[in-house]
């Protein structure tokens, strides 16, 4: 399992040091840096499953990415409106199931079931957590089925091409009259 990025307070990675004490068979990296990180430790003394790692160069990114079979996007309770994860992205371009522990009724959640990229389950659900990661693991064919339609959608949906394409669109559209930019102000 990998979580990659900040290591803070909105991101709920003691559930994830709790998922690993369920799942002694599993290793999983926390690769990030931040004001949690020293707490998160200490939280993690009992779980020698859990490895930490410091953030690595832009340039590595990809390499960083691609040591997670399985990646997981943790998000405490009430914070999925006003937060998308944007390593939610990196995870679909590189290929990897996604398990997000995330506000169910946002964006990242409906992303993964449109995609067919991942799964998502409840914030602070640790039994739901576990069930999630358990699934993807212990079906390889499904995990990388997930892998590869997170990658398809990423090349789609959010590949600079893609998003190119669509600011193009939406400045054609605008300039036909087709669309607004801004709703009018209602009088």
């Amino acid at each position: 399992m990998l979580y990659a990025g900040n290591v803070g307070f909105s991101q709920s990675l003691e559930l994830v040091v709790e998922a690993a004490l369920q799942l002694p068979d599993v290793t999983f990296l926390i690769n990030g840096d931040g004001a949690a990180r020293p707490e998160l430790e200490r939280a993690a003394a009992d779980a020698p499953n859990v490895r930490f790692a410091g953030y690595q160069p832009a340039s590595r990114l990809a390499e960083v990415l691609a040591t997670g079979d399985v990646h997981v996007v943790p998000l405490r309770a009430g914070l999925g409106d006003v937060s998308v994860p944007s390593k939610t992205y990196s995870s679909l371009a590189a290929g990897r199931p996604v398990v997000a522990s995330i506000d169910l009724d946002s964006e990242i959640p409906r992303l993964l079931a449109d995609s067919g990229a991942g799964i998502a389950v409840a914030p602070g659900d640790a039994a739901g957590l576990v069930a999630a990661l358990r699934a993807v693991l212990d079906e390889p064919a499904r995990a990388a089925a997930m892998g590869a339609a997170g990658r398809a959608w990423a090349e789609r949906e959010a590949s600079p091409a893609a998003v190119g394409a669509a600011c193009d669109q939406l400045l054609r559209d605008v300039v036909a009259g087709r669309r607004r930019l801004m709703p009018r102000s209602p009088r």
